[in-house]
């Protein structure tokens, strides 16, 4: 049969937007099957109730389980870890911004590349970490707290979530010449359990499961460390406000995907969380666990996580950075 001229170029021409056609009908589908939501929060944390309060949220619009399968521990490097060893298109992950942004800087060597390995979809909040010390100790701010440090050095020690909170406070009592023994936890619920039985003289950790402790008298919250109050305890001061600027940083817990994540399928999950985190009962649950809503794109999620670890690299250059042992 002979071919008219130009065929064989408008089908050649054609093709790649069959593939492409076909590309987003097969992209359109996902998913077919269970996805994990792979999580570095332990029970009770706030990275643990937003990653199972995200999941929810997108099983219900996409039709398919997103169990969460906490990992906590190491910092996040074990859930990333996991994440990053998983099949593609089988598992989302959820984290603090800590994860991104300091783990890096505390390890010579990584198993995964943390700025492509792991793809930033969307941020859910602004999560207000404090400094919290227990109810008998004596001081009731965080200059207090601190000169009494200061005047007993080695006696009061302390813990801290994973993140830029770690390592700034850990630079700050560099720069103080402060002596403060660390105490390392697996989990940052034992770490606020031990803080408020006494055991550890003072904790950073994120706020929501600080304050029903300190409503019962067994912690006592001297300062957030976000730029601004915490809805939920607008008596505490900002550490800015508190007088130590350098300990000023904001969490916000967030979203990935795996390496090579399709562009709209990007797009697509983050217009379904925004409108996860918009939902009035969502909202509700914001507002009870003392968190402000943080939508954004992807690019700029991306941007701030590279800006918050630009920021701790410069600290880290001048005071060090180690893995709490």
């Amino acid at each position: 049969m002979t071919q008219r001229p130009g065929a064989s170029r408008r089908a050649t021409l054609a093709l790649p937007a069959l593939l492409l056609a076909r590309g987003a009908q097969a992209q359109g589908s996902w998913p077919s099957q269970p996805i994990r939501m792979i999580s570095t929060g332990s029970p009770g944390t706030s990275t643990d109730v937003l990653a199972r309060l995200v999941a929810d949220g997108l099983a219900a619009r996409l039709g398919q389980p997103f169990p969460v399968d906490a990992r906590p521990g190491a910092d996040g490097l074990i859930g990333t870890q996991a994440f990053t060893q998983a099949a593609p298109g089988t598992a989302l992950f959820f984290t603090n911004a800590g994860t991104i942004t300091t783990l890096p800087l505390m390890h010579d060597r990584l198993p995964y590349d943390t700025w492509s390995d792991l793809v930033p979809i969307v941020p859910t909040c602004t999560d207000f970490l404090a400094y919290a010390v227990h109810s008998d100790f004596p001081g009731r701010t965080l200059a207090e707290m601190f000169a009494r440090v200061r005047a007993e050095p080695g006696k009061y020690s302390w813990s801290s979530a994973p993140g830029g909170t770690y390592l700034l406070t850990l630079a700050f009592l560099k720069q103080q010449g402060l002596d403060m023994p660390f105490i390392s936890y697996r989990v940052s619920s034992q770490a606020v359990t031990d803080t408020a039985a006494g055991r550890v003289a003072m904790t950073v950790q994120p706020l929501t499961p600080l304050v029903p402790l300190a409503q019962d008298g067994k912690l006592r919250v001297l300062a957030v460390t976000p730029g601004l109050r915490a809805p939920r305890a607008p008596e505490v001061p900002t550490a800015r406000e508190a007088g130590f600027p350098m300990l000023e940083v904001e969490g916000f817990p967030g979203m990935f995907g795996w390496k090579g994540m399709p562009a709209p399928l990007l797009a697509r999950l983050n217009a379904m969380v925004q409108q996860i985190i918009a939902v009035p009962e969502v909202v509700e649950r914001f507002r009870g666990l003392g968190l402000v809503p943080r939508p954004s794109t992807p690019a700029q999620f991306g941007a701030d996580l590279r800006a918050l670890h630009e920021k701790l690299a410069a600290v880290a250059r001048v005071y060090g950075a180690r893995p709490p042992e």
